[in-house]
């Protein structure tokens, strides 16, 4: 019989894969693994924004000392609410004094250390599952998808949020050195240090002495009795002189916009007393905290999605932690459960101690999904993950007949737990848009601290701190030295008025004095994110150029709503206008006539782009008479301000000068 004739082509290309596909099966893995990590750089890069934030000023007092010779190492252990930060107060200092105004170097801080967990998991992975990475690399990809999870946008993208991932990473950091095979001294002082920064960075972090404690008792990390007596020893001396230091004099010590409104008050008393006098709503406040992480995103309420994911997650560390406890007695088995359990039980213990400390600011219990929170339950789902997977092994391993049923199970839990992640990714990317475009307001507005009389919308903002920092030259780029417009690049380009329209201007009066009031839309051009802020400015009669006298920022809902729910809001009750200008992108504005010279004077628009630096006029022109207190209406051309020359000389006519 005449042997079938193969195709040249396909013969090359069976050939081609037989060759690669070894290769493929090494790459592949750790592309898989790497991929989260290269996404969330790649989103960090792309919304990082060059700004402190709320708590990032309170940094600014330590800065001013230095500059005055007078800080103190007790100004590194000061107190905010419970939390001795000194561990995180060094490392901003070193940033603000080797990268004076970088605040994004912080943030990739946050990206380095959730790398560094990672790494963490991987070597825990490799000596508690006793198998190749070609066997458990699914478990560490799902590990990096959650660590990696933009959900934690609020972690990332804010710049001293890399204290509430210490703790994590120190504690399997921890592990990882008590596991190891160097010399017991060396291991001691490694965990010891690890600790010690854990308990520096935030309250949870004193977990990290706590869980150790079972790790030097039951992982076999150190065989010998004795040694091991005498390491767990030293270990709760160490401990224990910490926690006498930590909660001496435990007050609150730094100002009331940086720690809930506290003054100088003793914060552990009031909170444990909240806490057990109604210990239902401290368990909600757990069970939520556990799930805040995977309950973003969906069409329910997140409070709802998480009270169940976390309930679930919180059900299944206890089932297992029994199941550890009935198996004491199999060595191997428990000392491979053992790392996952203390690892998962560090969410289950921070979601505690924050409940303790936060629940009481709260009636309804939601500070509890509160974004800043997220990546402290995900060592929990990590942990899931990997004691699901080595629990179905032991169970397929001792009953071969619940193979295919164990399979299944875990299969579908797998596939549940991608679709769940999958919708966070999702929401958390949208997410760090509208983070990113609030940030970049802000930034906006401190620009204006020094010169504007008024800048209108400041989340969180803080003018004296501002202006401290930018005294010290901690603020890149610096506030502006005076008003005048043309300290950006004037774009000349009219927004289209479907993007941006300065509607309206009306005089009232306010307690005796004269106000105008402003309303219109936003947005930059291509709707690529609402105006970082609207610039108002009036023309200077002495020399003709544009002078600002007012700031006011669009307040509206995220703007990527419009692609989410444009649609299905049609025919629905919602702000007049469009949707996707005054619904999303308008402004709403006032200021006194005081802002202005006497006499009468042109105003316009403009949107800014802080991240260029450059304005764009917007459309809608008004006549403001300071004296007479009266406001006329000028349309719509540019004509009406003189500013038409400059719209055609961007648009290339070569007859602009004509028109000046």
């Amino acid at each position: 019989m005449a042997s079938e004739i193969v195709p040249a082509p396909a013969k090359r290309s069976r050939v081609w894969f037989e060759t690669a596909w070894p290769w493929l099966k090494r790459i592949v893995p750790w592309l898989l693994v790497l991929l989260p990590a290269i996404l969330l750089n790649r989103l960090i890069h792309e919304h990082k924004v060059n700004i402190p934030f709320l708590d990032d000023w309170m940094f600014v007092h330590m800065d001013a000392k230095l500059a005055e010779g007078t800080l103190r190492w007790q100004d590194f252990f000061m107190v905010q609410m419970e939390h001795r930060m000194a561990f995180v107060r060094g490392v901003i200092m070193l940033f603000h004094h080797f990268l004076p105004g970088n605040y994004t170097g912080q943030m990739w801080l946050s990206w380095v250390l959730l790398a560094l967990t990672l790494v963490n998991v991987g070597i825990l992975l490799r000596k508690t599952t006793g198998v190749p990475f070609r066997v458990w690399w699914p478990l560490l990809a799902l590990a990096s998808v959650a660590l990696f999870s933009p959900v934690h946008y609020r972690i990332v993208l804010w710049a001293m949020m890399f204290q509430v991932i210490c703790p994590a990473f120190f504690l399997s950091l921890a592990m990882v050195l008590l596991l190891a095979r160097w010399p017991l001294w060396i291991r001691f002082v490694g965990a010891v240090l690890c600790a010690q920064c854990a308990t520096q960075c935030f309250a949870t972090g004193i977990l990290v002495w706590v869980l150790m404690i079972p790790m030097i008792l039951w992982s076999g990390a150190i065989p010998k009795t004795q040694s091991r007596y005498i390491f767990l020893i030293a270990w709760i001396g160490v401990f224990l002189v910490t926690m006498g230091l930590y909660f001496h004099d435990l007050k609150n010590e730094t100002d009331p916009q940086f720690s809930y409104k506290q003054g100088e008050e003793q914060t552990m008393e009031r909170n444990f007393s909240s806490f057990f006098k109604n210990p239902g709503k401290g368990l909600e406040f757990v069970v939520r905290f556990l799930g805040c992480h995977l309950g973003r995103g969906w069409s329910v309420s997140v409070m709802d999605a998480s009270l169940l994911l976390g309930g679930l997650s919180l059900g299944l560390i206890v089932v297992f932690s029994l199941l550890w406890l009935k198996k004491f007695r199999d060595e191997t088995l428990r000392e491979r459960l053992l790392p996952w359990l203390l690892f998962g039980g560090y969410s289950v213990g921070a979601a505690v101690l924050t409940a303790v400390g936060r629940s009481w600011a709260s009636q309804s219990g939601d500070n509890a999904i509160h974004a800043r929170y997220t990546i402290h339950a995900v060592p929990l789902t990590i942990s899931l993950v990997v004691l699901v997977w080595m629990i179905s092994r032991e169970i397929r391993h001792r009953r071969p007949q619940w193979t295919k049923v164990t399979v299944q199970t875990v299969t579908a839990g797998a596939y549940m737990l991608v679709v769940i992640q999958a919708v966070s990714w999702t929401f958390g990317e949208r997410m760090m848009a509208v983070w990113e475009s609030s940030r970049l307001r802000g930034a906006a507005n401190t620009l204006f601290f020094n010169t504007v009389y008024n800048t209108e919308g400041d989340i969180a903002g803080n003018r004296d701190l501002a202006r401290k920092a930018n005294e010290l030259n901690l603020l890149n780029p610096p506030m502006l030295k005076n008003s005048r417009l043309d300290n950006f690049s004037l774009m000349p380009q009219l927004l289209n008025q479907n993007t941006a329209f300065f509607r309206s201007c009306l005089v009232h009066s306010v307690e005796g004095e004269s106000k105008a009031v402003v309303e219109g839309y936003a947005c930059l051009p291509n709707r690529v994110r609402v105006a970082d802020a609207v610039i108002f400015t009036y023309k200077d009669k002495s020399d003709g150029h544009w002078e600002i006298f007012h700031v006011c920022q669009v307040m509206g809902m995220p703007l990527y709503l419009v692609d989410l729910m444009a649609r299905d809001l049609q025919f629905v009750h919602t702000p007049p206008g469009s949707l996707e200008q005054e619904g999303l992108a308008g402004f709403r504005g006032s200021f006194s006539l005081q802002q202005l010279p006497p006499g009468e004077h042109k105003i316009m628009a403009w949107a800014l782009d802080y991240k260029n630096q450059r304005v764009y006029p917007i459309s809608g022109y008004f006549e403001v008479d300071t004296v007479k207190k009266r406001v006329k209406k000028l349309g719509s051309d540019p004509k009406a301000v003189n500013l038409q020359w400059f719209i055609e000389k961007g648009k290339g006519n070569p007859n602009w000068e004509q028109l000046k």
